[in-house]
């Protein structure tokens, strides 16, 4: 059976682009030929059999939304074994055409901020209780890093923190993946995932993902896997308080010259501070990390930026070189540790209650991932190196579990 079969409901023939349901009015049809009423009746006759056979639910092609041409397409080798949603954490809608138009939005921005070939997802499910074709059954998305050739991205319009999309969506989106299995695109025997499950993200939203780990076949993680660290607090997986990790990309980091793999789990955790100013915001911390990562690579000659993580003022963790690359923040030491450096000069005054308290966070999700030795020892800069950092404030890690001089 054709892959196309799903996405035919309503779909127009020469300019017509009747609903289903006015197709065979006897207004509809004065006038047409006989060639053109046998054509109309295929037409409808595929899309029944999509409904009845594959129990797909009412698509929205490309062409019924108005979507962009592709700048190309990598083929998908189905069936995939994972199905993860998403939200779009925008705005929501409830009429085809405000949903056409909120989804030509999304492909926009993918396409013309992002860079991608296509907006992201596979399909996009609306509180107007249709289903809108991304890139489809056959083309491997942009919606999930590393896990974008072996599954099927869809993603709910709206944003899911606090509260869940309509039943009708709901219902929608389950009636999809079973599609999906029936026209072969997904394997019988899938995983259900939600974003934050496989790449570090708030997505699809707390209330959503409540949701969804009670859909079948969901699984948190595989027997390798461990949950991403800027997972909500709230979000109830039994892996204590994880902070919110704002990415490289989300931060606008460079690119690094080169990496050196760390072999984990380290027995050390470094606390520093950048001694430099402080910030309180995302965008005033996003614009401070990526001015020491210049200072680093341009000045320093550094391959990256120093640290593994930066903690801010405002409550978030910002990315440096991550969990499982070598950093340059210790002498001697970088092979052996993780480096955290909060973002400003503590010498007098103590960092934020949110940053100290994220701080610690951040060392214990680094012992739930594995990257970080459960018999760590935490030290500041100035025991590993004839310095001030991280200020005679925030010395008061010399009361934080496992402090050794």
């Amino acid at each position: 059976m054709p892959a196309p079969l799903c996405t035919l409901q309503g779909a127009s023939l020469h300019g017509s682009a009747l609903p289903p349901a006015q197709l065979f009015s006897p207004q509809s049809q004065l006038g047409l030929s006989k060639r053109r009423r046998m054509l109309l009746t295929q037409v409808m006759w595929f899309s029944a059999l999509c409904t009845t056979v594959f129990g797909c639910p009412t698509i929205i092609t490309r062409s019924q939304w108005g979507a962009r041409a592709p700048r190309d397409r990598v083929q998908l080798s189905t069936p995939v074994p994972y199905v993860i949603i998403h939200h779009t954490a925008g705005s929501s809608c409830i009429s085809q055409a405000s949903c056409s138009q909120l989804v030509r939005g999304i492909q926009n921005y993918h396409m013309d901020s992002k860079g991608w070939a296509d907006i992201g997802y596979n399909f996009l499910i609306g509180e107007d209780s249709r289903v809108y074709e991304g890139r489809g059954w056959s083309t491997m998305g942009a919606h999930a890093k590393n896990w974008n050739h072996k599954s099927l991205g869809f993603s709910f319009l709206g944003t899911f923190s606090s509260r869940v999309p309509s039943a009708a969506a709901l219902n929608i989106a389950q009636d999809l993946i079973q599609c999906a299995v029936n026209r072969g695109s997904l394997s019988s025997s899938y995983t259900l995932k939600g974003h934050r499950n496989v790449n570090p993200t708030e997505c699809p939203g707390n209330a959503l993902y409540r949701d969804i780990t009670q859909w079948p076949r969901f699984k948190a993680w595989g027997a390798r896997q461990k949950p991403h660290p800027s997972m909500s607090r709230q979000s109830g997986m039994g892996w204590g308080r994880l902070p919110t990790i704002i990415t490289r990309s989300q931060c606008g980091a460079r690119a690094p010259r080169n990496r050196v793999p760390l072999s984990t789990p380290v027995p050390y955790v470094i606390i520093y501070h950048t001694a430099g100013s402080s910030c309180i915001s995302q965008a005033s911390c996003s614009q401070l990390v990526r001015s020491i990562q210049n200072y680093h690579m341009d000045s320093n000659g550094w391959a990256d930026i120093g640290y593994n993580f930066l903690i801010g003022e405002d409550g978030r963790v910002y990315e440096g070189r991550g969990w499982s690359t070598w950093g340059t923040h210790a002498s001697a030491w970088n092979d052996i540790s993780l480096g955290f450096s909060l973002l400003g000069t503590f010498s007098s005054t103590v960092p934020s209650a949110a940053a100290l308290n994220i701080a610690q966070d951040l060392i214990q999700c680094a012992v739930n991932m594995g990257s970080l030795s459960s018999s760590y020892i935490l030290k500041g800069h100035r025991n590993v190196k004839e310095t001030e950092s991280p200020g005679e404030a925030l010395y008061v890690i010399t009361q934080w579990p496992r402090f050794q001089t």
